[in-house]
């Protein structure tokens, strides 16, 4: 036997007490009802009013109990919901370190997808890609667990240099395809720069026959920006600075083969409304919950039983 609030059973130290008030006053009464005739005459003097002090405890150590919500075993409700998954993929390639957009392209990058995570309704998992990607969260209903991780995030962390889409596509399939029953869309956030445009075309193909619609939201400067480094800014052997700019070419031709959305440097506060409020429509799931059976109702009756006789055993008191 379990209770919900446990902290009302402290109400069954006050028994005892109540029950020996109840008696001394009982026993007061009788005292007092030997000195009037007329109290004899109006039928008072009965055998079982003695134990009225007790069924009034009785009552009273029941309630506690009700109160104290008592409840044991546990029975499956079952509930029905529509479940979505969204995988997000973050470029964690150095010219992610460029500062052209007020900040660094991934603290913009890990901004918009923590803002987009805490929105997501169903589970969300979690990819990091340079030249090659890596599972950084498989799907989970955890969203704050992510989040964190997203913070965690770091440029060139990977160690495969280079931005290659289509590895971080293929990994995103491979995580929806856990799933196959629900439907998911991808989210990939980057600057824009490919290495991988070989492999593109036929992943494509892939994400479109499985039905999964890839949205993008490219970060940074058009104009170009250097790449600062631990070590000062980047540079080519012959000594001369990297230069990475922001593109949206590769991007544009993702989201149109799955028709998905491209966003650039969507910094506005309503920007991405339409990228939060659209899930992928899984099918329907229905899931059981266990919840707990009450038992209130044994103490509660036997409250109400205990009241309703000491009531019938004081016919006549007054």
């Amino acid at each position: 036997m379990t209770f919900r609030a446990p902290m009302w059973l402290w109400l069954l130290a006050a028994v005892p007490l109540i029950a020996t008030f109840l008696l001394v006053r009982e026993r007061s009464r009788l005292r007092l009802a030997r000195r009037f005739v007329s109290e004899r005459l109006r039928g008072v003097a009965s055998p079982a009013r003695a134990i009225r002090p007790w069924m009034l405890s009785i009552a009273i150590a029941a309630s506690a109990l009700a109160i104290a919500g008592p409840y044991s075993g546990f029975t499956l409700v079952p509930v029905t919901g529509r479940e979505s998954n969204r995988v997000f993929a973050i470029d964690v390639s150095n010219s992610m370190a460029a500062d052209d957009v007020g900040t660094s392209r991934l603290a913009a990058a890990k901004a918009i997808a923590t803002r987009l995570v805490d929105a997501h309704g169903g589970r969300v998992a979690l990819i990091a890609f340079e030249g090659s990607a890596e599972v950084v969260s498989p799907l989970t209903n955890d969203t704050a667990a992510v989040a964190a991780l997203i913070d965690t995030l770091q440029p060139g962390e990977v160690g495969d240099p280079g931005s290659d889409f289509s590895a971080a596509i293929v990994k995103a399939i491979r995580i929806a395809e856990v799933d196959a029953t629900a439907k998911a869309d991808v989210v990939i956030i980057t600057d824009g720069e490919e290495q991988g445009a070989g492999r593109l075309t036929e992943t494509l193909t892939r994400a479109r026959s499985r039905g999964i619609r890839i949205s993008a939201i490219v970060i940074g400067s058009a104009n170009g920006s250097p790449i600062p480094t631990a070590g000062g800014i980047l540079r080519e052997e012959s000594g001369r600075s990297v230069t990475t700019y922001a593109e949206t070419a590769v991007m544009e031709r993702v989201t149109k083969a799955t028709g998905g959305t491209l966003y650039t440097n969507p910094f506005a506060a309503n920007a991405l409304d339409s990228l939060m409020v659209r899930t992928a429509p899984g099918r329907v799931r229905e899931s059981h919950v266990r919840v707990p059976i009450d038992r209130y109702q044994f103490p509660l009756a036997l409250a109400f039983a205990a009241f309703c006789f000491a009531s019938f055993l004081n016919r006549g008191a007054e």
